[in-house]
């Protein structure tokens, strides 16, 4: 089971290409702080990814629906209005911290 999974949203600028994601939470050690982000990790993306980014999001809305008919999580979110840039090199293991501003997830790199 994951927990608080983020869907998201990662473009390869090397060869144009759209990764929806998944971020699971991974808080950091000591107690939880209401006004403190909350560390995510990348745990899987679109590995051939999309040429379009409408395409992606269609994807990426279609594993949300996923997650959530499993049971497999208690509550999936959306971060889907800003992309994580990845230069098409390695793999793109990404740790980010989302804060929470009236329902709208905004990623703090």
């Amino acid at each position: 089971m994951m927990l608080n999974p983020i869907i998201a949203m990662i473009h390869n600028t090397a060869f144009n290409r759209w990764h929806p994601v998944i971020f699971e939470e991974k808080p950091l050690p000591g107690l939880p702080d209401a006004n403190t982000p909350v560390r995510h990790k990348s745990r899987a993306h679109h590995t051939e990814g999309f040429s379009t980014r409408e395409e992606a999001l269609t994807n990426a809305r279609g594993q949300l629906r996923k997650l959530v008919e499993k049971n497999a999580v208690g509550s999936v979110r959306e971060c889907l209005e800003k992309s994580f840039e990845w230069d098409g090199k390695d793999i793109p293991a990404i740790v980010a911290f989302f804060l929470d501003r009236e329902g709208e997830l905004i990623p703090v790199m």
